[in-house]
């Protein structure tokens, strides 16, 4: 089945980048997306580690994205040298609720850029990157929204849930031992689980940052357990890319 779906995904991409109304950036982005080998070690591959703030949670009823940041992670290291980090003008109001969540008063971002200007520097940046986020399916369900909206093509990086990554090493280690572990997968359990100080939690840097040192402990705990590559990680903790055509016709 492997070669049947690899000469599919060739020739989908190679449909899309027919599309003569695509921006360079994304374009670039599914041309390095197409070249991606999940055969190559973890320890050699590049990760981008990002979260999103937002003025809610529910992007189908009109919420949007107010921040984005991501933090590179070359061969195990993390790179502070290399960050993406944009307030986004959302043009709509910002709920005092979630002002007291994440700390961005409508003021902050008013005259910064929308996001029809950020995301396609977001998505140069990330290229070709296994992306990770902390319960990405959030992250990804917004970002593929306005993907779809403007390109009609939704984000093509493989996807990492730490959340499901951590529950996945968890099973191991129960499973061997023949008992059941009840796991709390929030950011702030993470965090002590694997001896991470948490600075600036619930801003999308501050949590990025967070999420990309909890990541770069459990890719030394996936080669303990004797997974090495892209495609043996994958397996345990891959977060389908989240697209539902139908909700085009509604944004």
């Amino acid at each position: 089945m492997r070669p049947v779906w690899v000469k599919f995904k060739k020739i989908y991409y190679f449909y899309l980048l027919r599309r003569k109304d695509l921006p360079v950036s994304i374009r670039n982005h599914l041309q390095a997306c197409l070249r991606l080998d999940l055969r190559q070690p973890i320890r050699k591959a590049d990760f981008v580690v990002f979260d999103t703030e937002t003025t809610g949670l529910h992007a189908k009823k009109g919420d949007r994205i107010v921040s984005i940041s991501a933090v590179r992670l070359k061969q195990g290291r993390i790179e502070l040298s290399d960050t993406f980090h944009e307030l986004v003008n959302p043009n709509r109001d910002i709920p005092s609720k979630t002002v007291v969540i994440h700390g961005i008063l409508p003021r902050m971002v008013d005259g910064k850029p929308i996001l029809e200007e950020i995301l396609p520097r977001f998505i140069e940046y990330i290229g070709s990157s296994i992306l990770v986020a902390h319960h990405a399916w959030l992250d990804m369900n917004f970002l593929n929204r306005e993907m779809v909206r403007l390109y009609r093509i939704s984000i093509q990086n493989p996807v990492l849930d730490t959340a499901i990554l951590d529950q996945a090493f968890r099973s191991m280690k129960s499973s061997s031992s023949g008992g059941t572990v009840k796991v709390n997968s929030s950011l702030a359990a993470l965090a002590e689980r694997y001896h991470v100080h948490i600075e600036g939690h619930h801003s999308s840097f501050g949590d990025a940052l967070t999420t990309a040192q909890i990541f770069q402990q459990m890719l030394r705990q996936a080669q303990k357990q004797g997974i090495f590559s892209l495609k043996d990680l994958l397996r345990r903790a891959y977060q389908p890319v989240s697209f539902n055509p139908e909700e085009v016709s509604s944004m």
